[in-house]
């Protein structure tokens, strides 16, 4: 049975979508994740992309780097055929400009580190011992079939040693990725953003630099909704310890001014989780805890994904004018 941080009971979920058997408060689940049934209509294909077609994306000068790379890294002592299989040698080769002997240092020490310190098995404590703690929920798919990862700053008020929550989100949402897909999404609410208590430039750098050094080529895209101009400035300060290909996949998103997630969700989300993001930003925005533990379209506007997101973002704005 899986259960709420206040104690409220729900059906048995399907246990790969949740990271924790009990749930953050503030997290109100989409019903296309409560059961097997719901989720098989939204669940991508088991296969995107073949290895073979993945190779024939790259040049023949490209074909032959992986080549030697892969003949290198398996005389390694520390090669492992589950690690080290064709895919991860591609998104190696690829974050460092297919420069085999960078590539080769990056894969060694991320192997190093992941069998040292048992990352695989990696859990948040505070998370289970108190899933109010963060707020790091998968949510679905987007259009590309990537994982969708939200984040809430309202429903996560813990800021400190981000590390091993981080890190256990990656590694949930690397199951949750089907064959030729390789990258994740992750969408943050500012709401409740603090430049006092959430400005450490240590920690913010710490994270991305967990994923530039030990998960590439995994970010697609994170998106900052309604980030304040405070956090612009640190963006710039901080922007010095990221790479060129991380700062592109950072978008900054706005509910009520541009660029509008009632224009852009629809162009990275299908219909319905577009709406289902839309409603918890209306959530967040008003402080209001989910009146019920699973989330539905409101029947009396879910028309379709776009239309009943621009009418609740629209909706909420009237009355905050009021």
């Amino acid at each position: 049975m899986g259960s709420k941080g206040d104690g409220t009971t729900l059906d048995p979920l399907p246990a790969d979508f949740f990271l924790f058997p009990r749930q953050n408060e503030g997290f109100q689940i989409p019903y296309f994740l409560t059961s097997e049934e719901e989720a098989a209509k939204v669940r991508p294909p088991p296969v995107v992309k073949t290895l073979q077609q993945r190779l024939d994306e790259l040049s023949e000068k490209q074909r032959i780097v992986l080549s030697e790379f892969k003949v290198t890294v398996q005389g390694t002592e520390w090669y492992d055929e589950g690690m080290h299989d064709d895919w991860a040698l591609i998104r190696y080769l690829v974050a460092c400009d297919f420069k085999a002997k960078k590539s080769f240092e990056m894969l060694r020490n991320t192997t190093k580190w992941w069998k040292e310190k048992d990352v695989a098995n990696w859990v948040c404590e505070k998370c289970l011992n108190n899933p109010n703690r963060h707020m790091m929920q998968f949510v679905g798919w987007d259009l590309e079939h990537r994982p969708v990862c939200f984040m809430s700053m309202r429903w996560g008020p813990d800021r400190s040693d981000p590390i091993p929550h981080c890190v256990s989100a990656f590694n949930h949402l690397l199951q949750l990725m089907p064959v030729g897909v390789e990258k994740w999404v992750f969408v943050t609410d500012f709401e409740t953003y603090s430049h006092m208590k959430d400005s450490n430039l240590r920690v913010g750098t710490t994270v991305i630099k967990t994923i530039q050094n030990h998960f590439p080529e995994r970010l697609g895209m994170i998106i900052l909704v309604n980030a304040p101009s405070a956090f612009s400035f640190l963006w710039k300060l901080s922007s010095f310890a990221v790479d060129e290909k991380t700062k592109q996949k950072v978008v900054f998103w706005y509910t009520k001014s541009t660029p509008n997630v009632r224009n852009e969700f629809p162009k990275v989300f299908p219909p319905v989780l577009s709406s289902y993001l839309c409603d918890a930003y209306d959530r967040s925005k008003a402080c209001e805890l989910p009146a019920s533990p699973v989330w539905y379209p409101k029947a009396d506007n879910a028309v379709d994904g776009e239309t009943q997101c621009v009418y609740r973002l629209s909706a909420s704005s009237e009355q905050k004018s009021r």
